[in-house]
């Protein structure tokens, strides 16, 4: 389910809605068309699975939900590319990762009540009737508008809708100052790792701490899980958005991955739930910290001109990992080692083993990225990041 999703939305990013933001320049605009036409694509959803829910043809419903959202990322994923632009236009290099783990906190309150309000609508039910989608269809559209007529003011006070004086051309990527392609490239390569990584077990982990051989946790057990995360989630947020803003970003981004490792280690070895409980504080805190510093970085590095392809790529390493990497990684490891007389949560241990190395590897390759970057940088700084326009790069 999440592979065909995310694959829809990597691609469209990458392929299309990229390549139109850079030559439109329309962030706001891609933002609310995204979540409008998202929201609407989710009656069009339930209207369908319902109809074959009545006709008792289950396994088809099913489908129909797959490809449906697979359909609805096309457009959503329009959003996706829109606000990452969107929030490097109206900030500067020092206030990006503040303002990311602001936004965190915010998705921490939203998770905590979304699972709320989602469980509840399912236990009385809400998937049956579509009110689980549809309330969420109505939170999309109505914030697409918010979006639309809310967001229209840049810090010198001009409408950031009203770009008609900017140069519409589309430079091509093969135009980036040789230097700054190969950091950035180096950079991606290393999320791909990172994120595939942590990301591959996402749901692998909610059947280990289910199955009987694991912690045989419940679903209010698993929800208290879930909750912890999204605590750990606003805290990171916090402190991303307060005492470490000033930081280092490539530090603080290690600082991240290290959570990340721990919080993996810890839920293989937690000898019960309840300890369990402090991966979740780790892998949750983790999220928002590689989040914001990478985001940061790569603001840093994307010209103007680039944004919206740079950003699409960068975007592309979160959203395929949810999918794929589960699917082709973490999956089949389980699969086999269960194939091969181990126990589920052996198993699912082993895909636990997998995960980490893959962030290892990530690690090494993000070591020679920060190295790379550093012999272009001017000398006698202590500014974390590699801003093109302060190399004396200049795009043709």
């Amino acid at each position: 389910m999440a592979t065909v999703g995310m694959i829809a939305n990597a691609t469209t990013q990458s392929l299309l809605w990229g390549n139109l933001l850079d030559r439109y320049r329309k962030p706001v605009e891609f933002v609310a068309v995204g979540e409008l036409l998202a929201g609407v694509g989710h009656f069009f959803m339930v209207a369908g699975y319902m109809l074959f829910l009545g006709m008792n043809q289950l396994i088809i419903a099913g489908y129909v939900i797959i490809f449906s959202l697979g359909g609805i990322e096309v457009f959503w994923s329009m959003s996706n590319v829109g606000w990452s632009a969107l929030v490097s236009e109206l900030t500067e290099v020092d206030e990006r990762k503040k303002l990311m783990g602001q936004f965190s906190i915010i998705g921490g309150f939203g998770g905590i009540g979304g699972a709320i309000l989602g469980g509840t609508l399912y236990d009385s039910g809400g998937f049956a009737n579509g009110s689980i989608f549809n309330i969420a269809a109505l939170v999309m559209i109505f914030s697409s508008f918010i979006v639309y007529f809310a967001i229209h003011l840049n810090k010198e006070g001009e409408s950031s809708r009203s770009n008609d004086n900017v140069d519409s051309e589309n430079y091509p990527l093969s135009n980036l100052p040789s230097k700054l392609r190969t950091v950035y490239l180096s950079f991606i390569l290393a999320l791909v790792f990172i994120n595939f990584g942590r990301n591959s077990i996402a749901v692998i982990t909610s059947l280990f701490l289910e199955d009987p051989t694991g912690f045989n946790a419940t679903g209010m057990d698993i929800g208290i899980y879930s909750n912890v995360r999204s605590i750990a989630n606003m805290i990171a947020g916090l402190a991303v958005g307060s005492v470490v803003a000033k930081s280092d970003d490539k530090r603080v981004m290690m600082t991240g991955i290290v959570f990340s490792i721990v919080g993996i280690i810890w839920i293989a070895v937690s000898p019960n739930f309840s300890l369990a409980l402090l991966a979740a504080f780790l892998t949750g805190a983790s999220e928002v910290i590689i989040g914001a510093s990478s985001y940061s970085i790569v603001a840093s590095l994307a010209p103007q001109e680039y944004r919206g392809r740079l950003f699409a790529y960068y975007n592309t390493t979160f959203f395929l990992s949810w999918g794929i990497a589960a699917t082709l990684i973490a999956g089949p490891i389980a699969d086999i080692l269960i194939g091969q007389g181990f126990s589920n949560a052996d198993a699912y241990r082993g895909s636990f083993i997998a995960a980490i190395v893959l962030v290892i590897i990530g690690v090494v390759v993000l070591v020679v990225a920060f190295r790379y970057a550093r012999k272009i940088e001017p000398p006698n700084t202590d500014d974390a990041t590699l801003e093109p326009e302060s190399q004396g790069i200049k795009l043709e």
